[in-house]
């Protein structure tokens, strides 16, 4: 079993900048990821939340189902992201919340088993950032991890 306030600890140790977007881990549960932030820490100054902290959290949300699905699974490695896409829908006016989810078990075995067999793959991700507005923006990541 992942104790998620152990991994967000991991998570803000070694990706110092999570810290301050003072995001948690609501849940994970193998296949998706729920990631919450509060307006306070990321607003800008239009009292809206910060692009830069939605993009930050985008990426956060994708790298983090990925590195929480493989330590479930006890495969060692490094993951990265090589590009990352942020469509901005509407202003973000409170506390918000991410959700991220492998596409498929197909999609997730195939990346699974492309790094066992070639020691590297890569994962196309989407995050929606939701409020009290709906979906309010969405994050498109493609993230490379590497065997160590």
């Amino acid at each position: 079993m992942i104790n998620l306030e152990q991994e967000l600890a991991y998570i803000q140790q070694h990706i110092p900048i999570t810290a301050n977007l003072g995001v948690k881990i609501e849940s994970f549960d193998g296949n998706e990821i729920i990631i919450t932030a509060p307006l306070e820490e990321n607003k800008n100054l239009h009292g809206t939340a910060f692009g830069g902290s939605q993009a930050a959290i985008g990426i956060l949300t994708g790298w983090a189902l990925i590195y929480l699905k493989l330590k479930q699974l006890g495969i060692d490695n490094d993951l990265v992201i090589q590009k990352s896409e942020y469509d901005f829908k509407k202003p973000v006016t409170a506390d918000f919340t991410y959700r991220c989810a492998f596409p498929s078990t197909e999609t997730l075995d195939s990346f699974i088993q492309t790094l066992k067999e070639k020691g590297k793959s890569r994962i196309s991700l989407t995050a929606e950032v939701e409020s009290e507005k709906g979906i309010c923006g969405v994050h498109q990541g493609l993230y490379v991890v590497f065997l160590k």
